[in-house]
């Protein structure tokens, strides 16, 4: 179900309703139970069963680990999260693994036939397989305690973050399942400005960038070297305004029901290196390869080597996360190297000089450089593989000329459009919003541009690109 159709907007409408008449609180918690496996039934009901299983291996591991000791609480958080995995790894990498096999055996001259099925990906097994994870690393810490199966099942399924995140922990979400929710009208004005906010960002900017980028990169072929950069540019800002606008209706939607999700986006292409860039950018996710993958690899306990190793590998696994295919290892290849070059160069300017950190020209040229990086790799993140990834670039670099169908030249747009929200969402602005004679003016802006985004957005609605993963 799409957060930009009416058929969501009924249903959050009557789910809103039905939640806040709800007299107590395991009431409301079924009843959102409920109405989240209902939200996921509508893309297909037997993957509901999907869910529930990883959903009631969590909590039976989580009942185990409270009274679990030594060795044995080793063996049960082993074979819970071998489970997620398992589960995850064949219906994502399944057939990715089979065909590579198959291919790199021919190259042997060996000609075989390996049962590849074609598995269809269930929507958002990515992200509640990561919930589920994150539940019983927690127990397992001891940073919560085994849940009740109301709770864990709330938490996995909860609608909002379903589909594509945010990744919310255990640790940040099960302290609110037992707290009763309130209704408060600041949380509301919260969760309405935030749904606005992330309406605009998808229906008014994101799906028309994806008028620009699409065609061009469905055919690659057919354009000239001017085009592809332009829908590389144009890409660059759909795909912010795109996971950023789901991330904020998320967490918006959540506020209605009154409950915190934490942030997922905090203006990244503002960073002016690669590690600033993944701690603004889907922050859920890197703040959770942080301290579920990379800190339990060694993080930044010893020598350089060491460290860049774990980078290398935590950026690897995320890549492959996000899908299974080649150009997203390149992509969390790049995004790793330049994570490793960001290190060594913290490094170095520890030992001779911080001046530049106040230089503004050095500032200007750094943020420059990362967003040129961040750029270069999302082209392997939207082609359909490797090989395109590099005909793109190619004829970027050499401006291809023939043969070519040219695009409006709208980069220049396109960049002011990010500029802008950027500097919109500085600090002081924030507070503008927030405080004094600003409130009614900001209001009204969000009902002008509401209005705006419904008038201007295109007729067909494009889902969101992280369903995908």
């Amino acid at each position: 179900m799409n957060f930009i159709s009416v058929g969501f907007a009924a249903f959050l409408a009557i789910v809103y309703a039905l939640h806040w008449s709800c007299r107590g609180v395991n009431r409301r918690k079924w009843m959102l139970t409920i109405a989240s496996y209902i939200f996921y039934a509508v893309w297909s009901w037997r993957y509901c069963l999907l869910m529930l299983f990883i959903m009631a291996n969590a909590f039976l591991a989580g009942q185990i680990l409270g009274h679990a000791t030594g060795k044995r609480k080793k063996v049960v958080l082993g074979i819970s999260i071998g489970t997620d995995l398992a589960v995850l790894g064949f219906f994502k990498y399944y057939d990715f693994f089979l065909s590579n096999i198959a291919e790199t055996m021919a190259t042997f001259g060996f000609s075989v036939s390996l049962p590849v099925m074609r598995v269809i990906l269930p929507v958002g097994i990515s992200f509640y397989t990561f919930h589920a994870i994150s539940y019983v690393v927690d127990v397992h810490r001891g940073k919560v305690q085994p849940e009740s199966f109301q709770n864990v099942a709330l938490y996995i399924s909860f609608f909002p973050q379903l589909i594509a995140g945010p990744i919310v922990r255990a640790s940040y979400m099960m302290p609110q399942l037992h707290r009763p929710r309130t209704f408060s009208r600041a949380q509301q004005a919260i969760g309405i400005r935030l749904l606005v906010r992330g309406f605009v960002y998808k229906a008014l900017i994101a799906d028309t960038l994806a008028q620009v980028a699409d065609p061009v990169f469905a055919d690659v072929a057919r354009y000239n070297g001017h085009a592809l950069l332009t829908a590389t540019i144009a890409f660059y800002g759909q795909i912010y305004f795109d996971f950023a606008g789901y991330s904020s209706m998320a967490i918006g939607t959540a506020r209605l029901f009154g409950y915190r999700f934490p942030p997922n986006f905090n203006y990244p292409y503002r960073a002016a290196s690669a590690t600033a860039f993944w701690r603004r950018w889907h922050m859920s996710l890197s703040f959770w390869l942080r301290d579920y993958l990379y800190i339990p690899l060694g993080g930044n306990r010893g020598g350089t080597l060491f460290v860049c190793r774990n980078l290398m590998i935590t950026m690897l696994l995320g890549g492959l996360w996000h899908g299974a295919a080649w150009n997203y290892v390149i992509w969390g290849a790049l995004h790793g190297t330049a994570l490793c070059v960001n290190k060594l160069w913290a490094q170095a300017r520890e030992r001779f000089s911080q001046a530049l950190e106040h230089n503004v020209a050095w500032i200007v040229a750094a943020v420059l450089l990362t967003q040129l990086w961040v750029m270069i790799a999302w082209v392997f993140f939207r082609c359909d593989g490797a090989t395109q990834s590099v005909e793109v670039l190619t004829a970027i670099l050499d401006q291809r000329a023939h043969p070519g169908l040219p695009v409006p030249a709208v980069e220049g747009y396109i960049l002011a459009i990010i500029a802008v929200d950027h500097a919109i969402g500085s600090t002081h602005f924030r507070s503008f919003q927030t405080f004094g004679r600003g409130r009614p003016l900001i209001w009204g802006g969000l009902g002008a541009l509401m209005a705006l985004a419904l008038a201007a957005a295109p007729l067909v609605q494009k889902p969101f690109i992280y369903f995908q993963f």
